[in-house]
């Protein structure tokens, strides 16, 4: 019985007690919601520069290590290791 009264005590206590927070400005909201979609849609058309950049990274990387490997099967770079 005192664990009922308890939790109404406590549902009665959160009732009271003032949560709402300022609503913001409609300019603020607008603001938000636009540069949301400013955000959104510079994403979106940065994708396809951003997988060919992923691209060329790794291309470059694979044609340096096959490079090294070449280099050094041939003992061209044993010249700079000494």
């Amino acid at each position: 019985m005192s664990g009922e009264g308890n939790v109404e005590r406590f549902m009665k206590q959160m009732a009271a007690t003032e949560t709402a927070a300022p609503v913001p400005s409609a300019s603020a909201v607008w603001w938000r919601a636009e540069l949301r979609r400013r955000m959104a849609l510079e994403e979106r058309a940065t994708r396809p520069m951003r997988i060919a950049d992923g691209f060329a990274c790794t291309l470059c990387a694979v044609a340096a290590a096959w490079l090294a490997a070449q280099l050094g099967a041939l003992g061209v770079l044993q010249v700079f290791v000494r």
